[in-house]
């Protein structure tokens, strides 16, 4: 055999680990591209970041001089105190629709998931039931199976001597025939057993949020409280100037003198203080939920939020008693969802 034939072998076989070597540097370095391109990505991200906050912090450090210049002079500082008591009552307000609106999700949610797990317990019963009966219908034929065999066993053995030969076959045969009816049997009562400890273990469902229903009253609570809240805040145009402030900057709002602001944050302050407790307003939210249930409209079925056409004013109270309604013909002609009185479509759900 030529000497090159028998090299060639040699040879490819000290290559192999070269070559195989290569090929791992080569996958390590395609690795370590794509991780760098990830770094680079990340730190891309964290610069935009920084970027906005250092804008942030820019905006916020100006208006801290812009305020600063503002309180040297007496008439500007007392139309400053004004300004942010005013923006205060919109953040406090703003404030409540938020927290109603997470007590009420987390209500709600409870309250489906108890009905879920209710409705689940109860189905779950109801086939565990039925297995029980078929369970228990197959142990009967089990148990009269077996009494079956046993009794065609003891035939057969009573049935000894040669003469008793083809009686004692034909006993054997019922006997096989009869084993074979019980071990069908007991393999179904088997499988029923096992599907009867696994649907016993099957855990409750778990419902990933609440539904459109639920949603739909959850918003209009939020609604009612927003009403409620201007109606609180309607005296002396509080919430006007509220939302006013809420919108504008401080540069371009004047309350007037120094006494005319002195006199309005007492003003502010009068109506604040005025404000139902809590147990009072959560009970005119709710009466007033009522109302606006009946007279809410949706463009589309699976809408959430109510259209603002539907409450075009604010009656200014709800009946205490019976049918939920306006009671008398006073109103705000305030449309809380046109107006996005207090921030109201930031906590809206849906």
């Amino acid at each position: 055999m030529p000497m090159a034939s028998i090299a060639s072998p040699l040879l490819q076989r000290r290559k192999d680990p070269d070559e195989e070597q290569l090929l791992k540097l080569f996958w390590n370095r395609a690795e370590l591209k794509k991780e760098l391109a990830q770094l680079r990505r990340d730190r891309e991200r964290l610069m935009d970041q920084l970027r906005q906050q250092e804008s942030t912090n820019l905006r916020s450090q100006q208006r801290l001089e812009q305020l600063e210049n503002l309180l040297v002079d007496p008439l500007q500082a007392s139309n400053a105190l004004v300004y942010y008591q005013l923006r205060g009552v919109w953040q406090q307000c703003h404030k409540r629709l938020a927290r109603v609106a997470r007590e009420l999700t987390e209500r709600q949610q409870q309250r489906e998931d108890q009905h879920a797990r209710e409705l689940f317990r109860r189905r779950q019963d109801g086939e565990l039931a039925a297995l029980d009966a078929r369970i228990a219908d197959l142990d009967q034929r089990m148990q009269a199976a077996l009494g079956d065999h046993e009794a065609l066993v003891k035939r057969s053995q009573e049935l000894s001597g040669f003469w008793n030969y083809f009686r004692r076959r034909a006993v054997n045969e019922r006997a096989a025939a009869a084993r074979a009816a019980l071990d069908g049997v007991h393999s179904q009562l088997e499988r029923l057993q096992a599907t009867r400890r696994e649907q016993e273990t099957e855990p409750a469902p778990t419902l990933a949020g609440i539904g459109g229903a639920g949603q739909r009253n959850i918003n209009l609570a939020i609604i009612a409280m927003a009403q409620q809240l201007l109606v609180s805040f309607a005296e002396h145009n509080v919430a006007g100037l509220a939302r006013e402030a809420a919108l504008r900057d401080l540069a371009d709002v004047s309350y007037g003198s120094i006494a005319e602001c002195q006199v309005l944050g007492r003003t502010v302050d009068a109506v604040v203080r005025k404000l139902d407790t809590p147990e009072r307003l959560n009970a005119l939210v709710r009466r007033r939920a009522e109302f606006l249930n009946r007279t809410a409209q949706y463009r589309r079925d699976s809408d959430k939020v109510p259209i603002a056409d539907s409450f075009a004013v604010v009656p200014l109270a709800i009946t205490d008693t019976g049918e939920p309604r306006p009671a008398d013909d006073r109103v705000i002609p305030v449309n809380v969802l046109a107006d996005e009185y207090w921030d109201i479509y930031s906590v809206l759900l849906g």
